[in-house]
């Protein structure tokens, strides 16, 4: 593989930075005895090992006694990432361990390691990290232990990884900003330790193509990678600055950074959304940055010098899912129906990037879908302010269910599960698709949720953790307190700083409501709702839910391309559409939903099952979308490897 990496030494210095920082912050929070005491919630085994790991690569006597006595303490259960940590300090730093560290991670890798050859860690289109991760314990850790047959099934899934990017554009977990760095880590280890030369070749290969998705989509204006996200945490979707392999290879060019922000102080920035805890994404982020990266020169100097307006587009392949547990299918069988096959199939997805916001949409969701931003906004409130997660917003969708709101914890009760502190789960599938800066989004309610309805709405968060808009209109009317309801739909406008948005609500099915439109203040969100119910308990027979329409079109625009806001909104408030469901004797009376929109010369076009989730086609301007496998403008994709 003929290629120049970049930042290479650079890498090294910003990591033993970050690991003084942890110990700084952490060893304290370790008694004598390797029991974590600290305020924060620290107990499996996963961030156990994270710890030991990142106090021995820190290498002070203190650090590395209290690593050991960690390992030391530690009680060794079955965890995805634990035996590949076991590994990578075993490997790393058998001569700091004590003779007790080292006999109980082998002991542990002896246990587990037979887990990494089961056909679930294999790359079946859904949770690629986790196959990344069994892949590095199949091929390093069957080295180790003298198990050849782990080798080769480790060297098996490294070559499905490469037909899944010989097929498609992105991999199937495309995108997330919590996995896809952990993706690149296990691919950059790999490289680093396997001894096959043509393994460490299709490795380093792998890496470079999700460094393609992860770079291509870096928007430098709010130093964020824009979506969508196949899979986002709140503090993913709300936006955050734990992009942790971005900045070991960037360092201080990505401008919002784990240095300025995460690594700043020991305590947490109450302003900050964050997921799980901070002693957590500390010590996940170090531990991450453990490692020597292989990112292309080319693929940064294009990152960092990106000729505004950009495109990112390409394909992915995706699983069937459904919202049953993986550990456990529902045994009440009107549960088990209601919990459907979502289908397996091929989709494509979109960034559209300009100095003051990027637009992102994808047509089809990971895995059921709780977790994908098929639709993300960012924007920079303030071209003339220096970029800061105070100067940058993200906008995203949710289709809720009865009273579940954003910022707090959530019951979802037919799945039996109480969703994290903050987190708000999407309770609709979606279909999304762009040209440029308009997006139209397609939803329908999960049949999952038919039963004790008292609401059933889509909802556009708008988090205001630093900031809101400045102003929001209903239609004529502003409201005042950017507050405010219709009873009627209408399209919604919304100035924020130098960026403005118009959403054009779509069928909204009306199975009796107050009123269709709502904007409201939330746990520190603006949340702009369009309804399809609000109302008295409610059963809903499965047809008739899934029927359910709603979505709509956003234009985004910004000061600079449109001039004034008002007169944005002449414009956009021109635009027109046409959204119904139809049946013929023909398709055996079969639905279809059939969406046109049209505005200044753009229309777009689509046909799709709501039931089946089959689509008929998707449509831009009259013609059918290319979907490359893989377009990024001003990149010759042909350079990548696979391509």
């Amino acid at each position: 593989m003929q290629t120049s990496f970049y930042g290479l030494q650079e890498q090294k210095q910003r990591s033993d930075n970050i690991m003084k920082l942890l110990a700084q912050y952490h060893l304290q929070d370790f008694d004598e005895n390797g029991n974590y005491c600290g305020l924060d919630n620290i107990a499996s085994i996963r961030e156990r090992l994270w710890f030991a790991y990142s106090f021995l690569a820190e290498g002070s006597v203190e650090a590395c006694r209290t690593g050991n006595n960690i390992i030391e303490a530690s009680h060794y259960d079955f965890c995805h990432f634990a035996p590949k940590i076991a590994i990578q300090i075993v490997m790393k730093y058998n001569d700091q361990l004590t003779d007790d560290a080292r006999n109980k991670l082998y002991s542990y890798l002896e246990d587990t390691i037979e887990e990494s050859a089961s056909e679930e860690m294999d790359f079946v289109g859904v949770n690629d990290n986790f196959p990344c991760m069994s892949t590095f314990i199949a091929l390093i850790g069957g080295k180790l232990l003298s198990r050849p047959h782990l080798v080769e099934i480790g060297a098996k899934r490294l070559h499905q990884l490469k037909a899944m990017l010989t097929r498609r554009g992105f991999v199937s977990e495309f995108n997330s900003p919590t996995y896809t760095g952990i993706q690149l880590e296990a691919l950059a280890e790999l490289a680093n330790y396997v001894e096959d030369e043509e393994l460490r070749e299709i490795a380093l290969q792998c890496e470079q193509r999700i460094w393609a998705d992860q770079l291509s989509r870096l928007h430098l204006p709010t130093s964020q990678v824009a979506g969508p996200y196949s899979r986002a945490y709140t503090a993913d979707s709300v936006g955050h600055t734990q992009h942790f392999a971005i900045y070991a290879v960037l360092g201080d060019l990505l401008p919002v950074n784990l240095l300025n922000t995460l690594f700043s102080t020991r305590d947490a920035d109450p302003e900050i959304v964050i997921h799980m805890n901070k002693a957590f994404l500390q010590v996940s982020a170090a531990s991450m940055m453990n490692t020597i990266y292989h990112c292309p020169e080319e693929l940064v100097k294009h990152a960092l010098n990106k000729i505004y307006p950009h495109e990112v587009s390409g394909t992915v392949e995706f699983s069937s899912s459904s919202d049953a547990h993986a550990w456990e299918q529902p045994k009440d069988p009107v549960l088990a129906e209601d919990m459907v096959e979502y289908p397996a199939g091929v989709g494509s997805n979109t960034t559209y990037m300009t100095e003051n916001f990027s637009l992102g949409t994808s047509t089809h969701e990971f895995h059921n879908g709780v977790q994908t931003d098929s639709f993300h906004i960012l924007l920079r409130c303030d071209p003339h302010k220096e970029t800061s997660l105070q100067n940058s917003r993200s906008i995203y969708t949710k289709y809720v269910i009865n009273d579940k709101k954003p910022g707090q914890s959530n019951e979802y009760e037919r799945m039996s599960v109480t969703s994290p502190e903050h987190s708000l789960w999407d309770e609709g599938r979606k279909l999304a698709f762009q040209h440029q800066n308009t997006a139209m989004v397609l939803y329908k309610p999960k049949r999952i949720g038919r039963l004790q309805v008292t609401s059933l709405k889509l909802s556009i968060l708008i988090p205001c953790q630093h900031s809101e808009p400045d102003s929001i209109w209903l239609g004529d009317r502003r409201l005042e307190e950017l507050t405010g309801e219709s009873l009627e739909p209408c399209p919604v406008f919304v100035k924020d700083g130098a960026v403005y948005m118009a959403f054009h609500p779509l069928m909204l099915t009306n199975h009796g409501r107050r009123a269709a439109v709502k904007v409201e203040r939330v746990n520190g969100y603006l949340v702009l709702s369009f309804y399809n119910y609000e109302g008295e308990v409610k059963d809903f027979d499965p047809k008739t839910f899934v029927l359910t329409g709603n979505g709509f079109v956003v234009q985004v625009s910004s000061e600079q391309e449109a001039g004034e806001f008002e007169a944005f909104r002449v414009a956009s408030s021109k635009a027109q559409f046409h959204d119904n469901t139809h049946s013929s004797v023909h398709s055996r009376q079969t639905v279809l939903r059939r969406t046109t929109f049209e505005s200044e010369g753009v229309t777009l076009s689509c046909e799709y099952s709501p039931i089946s989730e089959g689509i008929r086609y998707i449509e831009v301007n009259g013609r059918i979308p290319a979907n490359e496998k893989l377009a990024i403008t001003g990149y010759d994709v042909c350079r990548l490897p696979f391509m």
